[in-house]
């Protein structure tokens, strides 16, 4: 049917009053931006080697696409004046409003349609601006919509459609392709040369472009979906159809419908560190422009993951295009760990052994982990109690002790080592999982020895204290008097005494002290040593000798001293001086020393007087003090443990 409008002058008039009117404000219009974004952006989890998470994201859409390209399509026949007049007025602060909800990063362009008739002035198809950020030149596009007469319906939006799909207008890489129709009958199909099909399959191809349909409800129109073709349209090119739109509302409906477009919402993950790995129980999900898309993401750590903080990214990209939804994805291993420990052995009983096992960082759940000794040079049973079991750190705690008994004796060995080794670790790495513990052994590494000979003629000792020598022990021997003889040589000595002395009496009782010794002291009151022709008388006869443990530089260590003296001396009747010092006095038979020291690395035997003759060698008054290692410290000394 034919369709005409009253004319220009009612056009204008139409025009001006909606102009007047302030529609902008009954449109419901808003300029701001929703921010739009994913929840939560950030996500910190403590996970152990093998563990996973699940993380429930809902990534909030921007009331429109992203980066749209829209292009207005008016039906510009004869019954569309006022509709016409409602986008005319309204198209700059719909741009506005789309351009501020897609960050600024939207662009538009505007055409129209009529239909294929033998009137020149129809117009079958007509970009009037192709795509362009310049909002005022759309405007100016759109201004150029002159209605003019349809002869009947349906119109040639079908092929409309076609030309805006294969080249018309210029849309951008990577946008949302829309184009927003609005008219008020069907169209002919095939229109202009292409049948629906053809033009739903030009508009499906990629990337694709996604059409709103506005019917607007006149008089005089057939409706734009009366053959099915608005709905079949927008569902498949997952657009959006409004129908029976009265002309006043049709820039508020293309706004809506623009923001009712469907946006494929899906995670794009940037590469991740090792040992982490992301899966989603879905790959995307469709929504409306505005709503919200919801998945679960499974965040995974590598069974052999050792400890250590791991980092992940996704981007949350609707239909394709990155809009700065970003997912900060932080996952802390923790890590455990064993301490090595150093404990003295002790004489008896047990002493513990603690050892202190440390999660870091503490854990939001429970972690386990199993614990066991084993032999180094210690042996189980003899020098520590073996021990097992599980440890069980609750959500937060960081450390744990491990206990094991060192078993204590009075045995003198090395120091001794043990294992404690964690194995089996749920909800956490283990960092160090290999604890030594060492037995100080503080028993002693030597003994002293101690010996005190009164008088010795060739192999005969009268009186003799601690005659074994090692170890030094107490022991105190007195005689009056003693005869003694070996071929020319004879001995006759009075007050002879003999004393060995060690302090403390038993040294297994207590680690080393400082004053620690041993110690030999001989005396006698006189003796007359009567040699061939010779005689030697002396008075007042001493000697001794000590080893005492003294501090040192590096801590105690064994210090060897001894003395002697004689207070008088004559030979053959004839008096000799001798002071405190070594002297050496030639007889017809030999040397006679006074004040002799004999001294090792270990030892030192002092005697007061020694004579040498080729026949036997006699010593009166010698004291012997000296050290010995064990068999486990051969170098030792009983100074040390």
């Amino acid at each position: 049917m034919s369709r005409f409008f009253t004319g220009k002058l009612g056009l204008r008039a139409v025009v001006a009053t909606l102009a007047a009117t302030a529609l902008i404000g009954a449109l419901g219009i808003q300029s701001a931006a929703a921010a739009g974004g994913v929840d939560p952006a950030n996500v910190d989890l403590t996970l152990g080697p093998g563990q996973s998470a699940v993380v429930n994201k809902t990534v909030h859409t921007a009331p429109v696409p992203p980066k749209p390209d829209i292009v207005f399509l008016a039906d510009t026949t004869g019954s569309m004046g006022p509709a016409i007049a409602n986008v005319r007025s309204n198209a700059t602060m719909v741009m506005q409003t789309v351009a501020g909800q897609s960050n600024l990063d939207a662009e538009f362009g505007a055409a129209q349609y009529q239909d294929f008739d033998s009137d020149p002035s129809d117009v079958p198809f007509q970009v009037d601006q192709d795509i362009t950020s310049d909002q005022t030149a759309v405007q100016t596009g759109i201004g150029h919509w002159n209605v003019g007469d349809g002869v009947d319906t349906p119109e040639a939006w079908v092929n409309a459609l076609y030309q805006l799909a294969t080249g018309a207008v210029h849309y951008r890489d990577g946008g949302t392709r829309i184009i927003a129709l609005f008219g008020d009958s069907s169209s002919h199909d095939p229109s202009g040369g292409h049948t629906l099909d053809e033009a739903i399959a030009v508009l499906k191809a990629n990337p694709g472009i996604r059409v709103v349909l506005v019917g607007v409800h006149t008089d005089s129109g057939d409706g734009l979906d009366s053959a099915g073709q608005a709905s079949r349209v927008a569902n498949e090119t997952g657009g959006v159809f409004l129908d029976n739109v009265g002309s006043d509302q049709v820039a508020q409906k293309i706004l809506e419908g623009i923001q009712k477009i469907k946006v494929t919402v899906a995670p794009k993950v940037a590469p991740c560190d090792a040992n982490l790995a992301l899966s989603f129980d879905h790959p995307n999900q469709v929504v409306e422009s505005g709503g919200d898309a919801t998945f679960a993401e499974t965040v995974k750590v590598a069974a052999n993951a050792p400890a250590g903080t791991y980092h992940c990214t996704v981007d949350w990209q609707v239909n394709g295009m990155s809009q700065g939804f970003l997912e900060q994805i932080t996952v802390h291993v923790p890590g455990l760990s064993i301490n090595d420990v150093t404990v003295t052995e002790g004489n008896s009983g047990t002493t513990p052994a603690n050892f202190t096992v440390s999660l870091a960082p503490a854990s939001d759940k429970p972690v386990t982990v199993h614990y066991a000794t084993s032999d180094g040079t210690a042996t189980a049973g003899s020098d520590y109690q073996a021990t097992n079991g599980d440890l069980t750190f609750t959500p937060g705690q960081t450390t744990k002790t491990v206990t094991v008994p060192v078993i204590g004796d009075l045995v003198d060995e090395p120091n001794e080592t043990f294992n404690v080794d964690l194995s089996a670790a749920s909800g956490s790495a283990i960092v160090d999982g290999h604890g030594v513990g060492t037995i100080i052994d503080d028993d002693r590494n030597g003994t002293f020895s101690c010996r005190s000979s009164v008088i010795r003629i060739a192999s005969t000792e009268p009186v003799v204290a601690n005659g074994p020598d090692a170890p030094c022990r107490d022991d105190h021997q007195t005689v009056a008097r003693v005869n003694v003889s070996a071929g020319l040589i004879s001995v006759q000595a009075n007050g002879l005494d003999a004393l060995t002395d060690q302090q403390p009496n038993d040294l297994t009782g207590a680690g080393p002290a400082a004053g620690d010794n041993g110690s030999a002291k001989a005396t006698l009151a006189s003796v007359t040593i009567v040699a061939a022709a010779q005689t030697v008388k002396l008075t007042v006869v001493q000697s001794q000798a000590q080893v005492e443990c003294v501090a040192g530089p590096s801590g105690l260590a064994p210090k060897l001293t001894s003395s002697s003296k004689v207070t008088g001396v004559s030979i053959d009747g004839v008096p000799v001086t001798v002071g405190s010092g070594p002297v050496d006095i030639p007889l017809v038979i030999g040397t006679l020393h006074i004040n002799n020291t004999v001294t090792t690395g270990t030892s030192v035997t002092q005697r007061a007087v020694y004579l040498h003759t080729l026949l036997t060698d006699v010593v009166v008054a010698e004291s012997k003090a000296d050290f010995h290692g064990t068999s486990a410290h051969p170098a030792g000394n009983p100074c040390q443990s």
